[in-house]
C-alpha cells in the first residue's frame, strides 16, 4: 500500500519501508521503540551530527516522518518543529512520557500528527505511523486549500485594481475594461492576475 501526502511544495510517497529520522533523549537511546522500527523494516536515518539542528536535519535528510522519543518535549523543540512545519513539512509523531493539555495543544500548533503518552504502544506502531501520516495529509491538504482560496481573493483584488485604472484612463465600462484584460491576457499567454498585476504596477509607477 502506498500513501501520497502532498503539501503546497512537494508529493511524499509513503512505502510499506519509510525513512525515518528518530530523535530519542540520551536515556532512551536503543529503545523499545527503535528496535520495533527496526522489526518493521523501516530505514532509521543516522543522526550523528550533533551540529545540525532539527529543522536542519529534516532539510538535509528528507526523512518521510519524523518520530521523537522523549521524556517530555521541550520548548525549543516545539520551536523547532513550527519551523519544520512552515519550511518542510512531513508527518511528526511524538513518544512522551508525560503531558499536559497546554503542551499538547502546542505540539498540535508546531504541526505534531500524533503525541502518544506514557504507553509501550511498539505492538501498534504500523496503525500509529498511519494515523500521523493521514493526519499531516488532511492538514495539508487544508492548508493547500486556505492558500489557494488567499490567492484567489489576492488575485481578485489586483484584478479589480487593474480593470479600475483602465476604466478611469480609457474611460470604459467595468465589462469593457474587463473585456480588455481578458484579450490581453490570451493574446500574452499569460494568466489575469498576472497581466493586472503589470498593469496595476505600471500605473502605481506612472502616477
Amino acid at each position: 500500500m502506498t500513501i501520497s501526502v502532498r503539501s503546497s511544495n512537494k508529493k511524499i510517497e509513503m512505502h510499506n519501508t519509510l525513512s525515518i529520522l528518530l530523535i530519542e533523549d540520551q536515556q532512551l537511546n536503543n529503545s523499545i521503540l527503535k528496535s520495533a522500527l527496526i522489526t518493521e523494516h523501516h530505514h532509521i536515518l543516522n543522526d550523528n551530527d550533533s551540529s545540525l539542528t532539527l529543522a536542519e536535519k529534516c532539510m538535509q535528510y528528507h526523512p518521510d516522518i519524523l518520530i521523537i522519543n522523549t521524556n517530555i518535549p521541550t520548548q525549543d523543540t516545539l520551536k523547532e518543529l513550527a519551523i519544520i512545519d512552515q519550511l518542510a513539512p512531513l508527518p511528526v509523531l511524538i513518544y512522551a512520557k508525560q503531558e499536559t493539555q497546554s503542551l499538547i495543544k502546542l505540539s498540535i500548533k508546531a504541526g505534531v500528527s500524533a503525541y502518544i503518552v506514557n504507553k509501550d504502544h511498539s505492538e501498534r506502531l504500523v496503525n500509529l505511523i498511519t494515523l500521523a501520516c493521514e493526519r499531516f495529509k488532511q492538514r495539508q491538504s487544508l492548508r493547500d486549500e486556505l492558500n489557494q482560496t488567499k490567492t484567489q481573493l489576492a488575485n481578485r483584488k489586483i484584478v479589480e485594481r487593474a480593470k479600475g485604472y483602465i476604466m478611469q484612463h480609457k474611460s470604459l465600462s467595468e465589462q469593457e475594461a474587463f473585456n480588455l484584460l481578458r484579450q490581453a491576457a490570451m493574446n500574452k499567454g499569460q494568466t489575469l492576475a498576472i497581466v493586472s498585476k503589470n498593469i496595476a504596477d505600471t500605473y502605481d509607477l506612472l502616477n
